[in-house]
């Protein structure tokens, strides 16, 4: 497998896996405190008609409650599209949020932080709940959802390389010396076994690691010389009851 392959898919495991966890630890922070406070903690209550001024911040859910069969309206003084009183008919929220003896109205949300006025009309006691919204969590919470889909993207390009990037190996060009020797270009001569004196020509084909392969090593190898046939030699017997042979003539 090719080295960038498997970079690339090391760093989509380890983005995945650390996405997965920081996505888990800010959701656990930030659903906790929903989970265990779901109206969120009391800031205040008046009877209406009245007004309220005070603190409201952007990272926030103010609850709005009047108590069981009053009829109030809440206005959220010079509000706009952005910072205003949300009626739960608005959402479809209005069974999701309940305090005991008292009705869920609406909630109120403001697009900058600062003193705003709230202004009630009508009769019944009224309440705001205010529920904070953790902030810290919810951006791990984006961070992990963010990096858990970039590793499927890390990932499919990791699996795009497998398909597309092939491992280069390294070919050595052999020459054949006259003496019979093969040296590989750059390197120092290795005597080749099988390689007479005068095999020039040979393929480099034919190599395999340094080495003339069997099938052809017999076209390179010089025939020896016949051996040269036994030389007789002649003997000269006894003469047969002690008589000198006769002279030859040598």
């Amino acid at each position: 497998m090719h080295i960038v392959t498997k970079i690339t898919l090391g760093l989509g495991v380890i983005l995945l896996i650390g996405s997965v966890v920081v996505m888990f630890v800010g959701g656990g922070s930030t659903f906790s405190d929903f989970a265990e406070n779901p109206s969120g903690s009391e800031k205040w209550t008046g009877t209406s008609p009245t007004t309220y001024e005070g603190e409201f911040e952007m990272m926030a859910i103010y609850y709005v409650f009047a108590e069981d069969g009053a009829t109030v309206e809440v206005e959220l003084v010079d509000g706009d599209a952005d910072s205003r009183f949300i009626p739960c008919a608005d959402d479809q929220s209005c069974d999701f949020i309940e305090w005991a003896g008292f009705t869920y109205l609406g909630d109120i949300s403001v697009f900058v932080d600062g003193t705003w006025e709230v202004k009630f009309t009508g009769d019944g006691d009224v309440m705001i709940r205010e529920q904070v919204i953790d902030v810290g969590g919810m951006l791990s919470m984006l961070g992990g959802f963010t990096g858990f889909c970039c590793s499927f993207c890390v990932l499919g390009l990791g699996v795009i390389f497998i398909f597309t990037l092939k491992d280069t190996h390294k070919q050595q060009l052999m020459v054949v010396q006259s003496d019979g020797t093969v040296q590989p270009v750059g390197g120092a001569p290795v005597q080749q076994a099988g390689i007479l004196p005068g095999a020039q020509g040979v393929n480099p084909a034919h190599m395999v690691g340094g080495q003339v392969h069997p099938s052809f090593k017999d076209q390179y190898q010089e025939a020896a010389p016949p051996a040269a046939p036994p030389q007789q030699q002649g003997t000269i017997l006894p003469p047969i009851g002690g008589q000198q042979p006769p002279n030859q003539g040598f």
